[in-house]
């Protein structure tokens, strides 16, 4: 079912190809993206693709997608009636290894144009999808009816399924706005009718957000009958609630209980953070937790530390460091794991700033990490880095600032490390395997070099939250002997002799 509505945002905010970029987990590199670019990346169609699952007791899960399309890159001709139209043919998919289980084959109308001077809508489809609990390959395939350009491909894996012994959480759907509303539609849910927001970017237009999820099994988890909700907003890199940010709510317990909550983000600096929301019984035990990721640009508003200030560092271990040089050189090192707003902070003040602002601002970091040993967490991230500068060391780029050593410094040492540098056709390359990473299970990451000398990888694809999505990475990989260009179908392996991505990619070992 489709929706019309005024653009949310400006069309440069978030034009990304559904075949680079898996919109539910946004890279942080966006954002960097935007600020230098300010531009679009393709002059095409523009789509934004999302969704989020949720259980229906008894009977199937269900996973609703959300397509949101920038009606000014539609192509529009004129029909019969006189009116301007365009069309998007839609094609998803469903599969398990070779089986398709369910599937969509559907044309998408824009809104009618009486002129074409006119500024076209915006329009958003909704689909719902009921199916039995397992992992699926969803692959999304849109095509402009009216125009030259090749359809857009994008290949999602999704994991369908809720326990039914034990509390859980749906999906986090993000919402534009929502009303009750005790029909039966498309858009409503347990009394709301509810309207998606498509994107995981917040400009700074948009001064609030607002999400859904619902709770299951708290009937069976809960039988004395009552638990609390942690809903809150914390940076990405750091383990840490927002003071401002955090709200508590009493339950009654429930087979399905809706949450619908909103937070004033007018003042929330640009940064990547993670929403969540936590379940806990009466011992304040975790029974459930659920988080999205979501990115804020939002230039009127400065970081401040306000704690900053507070500390003396004389009698500390930051005391000791009397070399201005030296000091810089450790903040830096600490760019890795630093919030998006610390990291702007810091090499505003690198630039001009007295030994003691900057003493204070290294000291606060490390108290940020842990207020009881702030030396220790130092001295423990101090030795990662000079591991990293070690192993990962780029030609004239010290390993902490490689894509390698910053993933290694941000997330530790993965379990697995798949190192592939004589593939005939193919660049060096590695697959790392986290087992477990930051609440996320079974996540990767693929590096690759250009050539065999500076041992410079590039990041190139990671499944894991925040991280760079590109499921044609294998495209990089073998680039010397492939040319995207003249690749048809750019969701399916590239043949060459030898090819082993796929294998380590799944199997890694």
């Amino acid at each position: 079912m489709s929706f019309y509505f005024k653009p949310v945002l400006p069309a440069f905010h978030l034009s990304l190809l559904f075949n680079f970029i898996d919109m539910k987990r946004f890279a942080y590199l966006i954002f960097l993206l935007f600020i230098v670019t300010n531009t679009t990346f393709a002059t095409g169609l523009r789509a934004y693709f999302s969704y989020a699952t949720f259980n229906l007791p008894g009977e199937k899960a269900v996973i609703e997608t959300y397509l949101s399309v920038d009606g000014s890159s539609v192509q529009y001709v004129k029909e019969s009636d006189g009116s301007w139209y365009g069309v998007l043919e839609i094609d998803v998919i469903f599969s398990i290894g070779d089986s398709i289980v369910n599937f969509n084959k559907y044309s998408l109308k824009s809104p009618q144009l009486a002129d074409t001077s006119l500024s076209p809508l915006n329009f958003l489809d909704v689909q719902r999808y009921s199916m039995k609990p397992g992992t699926y390959s969803m692959k999304l395939k849109i095509k402009d009816v009216n125009s030259a350009e090749p359809p857009f491909e994008s290949l999602t894996q999704i994991t369908l399924g809720f326990p039914e012994d034990k509390m859980s959480i749906s999906d986090i759907e993000l919402v534009a706005d929502y009303k009750k509303d005790t029909g039966k539609t498309i858009l409503t849910k347990n009394g709301y009718s509810i309207l998606p927001y498509v994107f995981n970017y917040y400009p700074e237009s948009v001064r609030k957000l607002s999400f859904y999820t619902e709770i299951y099994g708290a009937d069976k988890a809960v039988p004395d009958g009552s638990y609390i909700i942690n809903t809150y907003i914390r940076p990405y890199e750091v383990n840490k609630k927002l003071d401002n940010y955090f709200q508590v709510k009493r339950m009654k317990s429930a087979e399905i209980s809706p949450v619908l909550k909103t937070f004033n983000i007018a003042e929330l600096p640009s940064g990547n953070y993670l929403l969540v929301i936590e379940a806990h019984d009466r011992n304040n035990d975790l029974l459930a937790s659920k988080e999205v990721f979501f990115q804020r640009y939002n230039p009127d508003v400065e970081f401040k530390l306000t704690t900053l200030l507070a500390y003396n560092p004389d009698n500390t271990f930051v005391g000791k460091i009397n070399n201005r040089d030296t000091l810089v050189k450790y903040i830096e090192y600490t760019f890795p794991v630093s919030t998006d707003f610390e990291r702007h902070y810091a090499e505003s003040q690198i630039a001009f700033a007295d030994m003691e602002i900057l003493k204070k601002y290294f000291l606060n970091f490390w108290i940020t990490r842990n207020k009881d040993n702030p030396e220790q967490a130092w001295t423990d991230y101090k030795n990662l880095v000079d591991y990293a500068n070690k192993k990962f060391r780029a030609g004239n780029i010290p390993g902490y600032r490689t894509d390698r050593g910053r993933v290694f410094l941000q997330y530790g040492q993965p379990n697995v490390v798949a190192e592939n540098y004589n593939e005939p056709a193919a660049y060096p390359y590695e697959i790392w395997h986290y087992y477990e990473l930051a609440g996320q299970r079974d996540k990767k990451f693929v590096f690759y070099s250009h050539d065999n000398v500076t041992n410079d990888f590039q990041l190139i694809h990671s499944d894991a939250v925040g991280e760079l999505h590109n499921y044609q990475w294998q495209y990089i990989v073998y680039k010397r002997v492939m040319f995207p260009e003249n690749i048809i179908d750019p969701i399916s392996q590239p043949k060459a002799w030898g090819n082993k991505s796929s294998d380590y990619y799944y199997q890694p070992r």
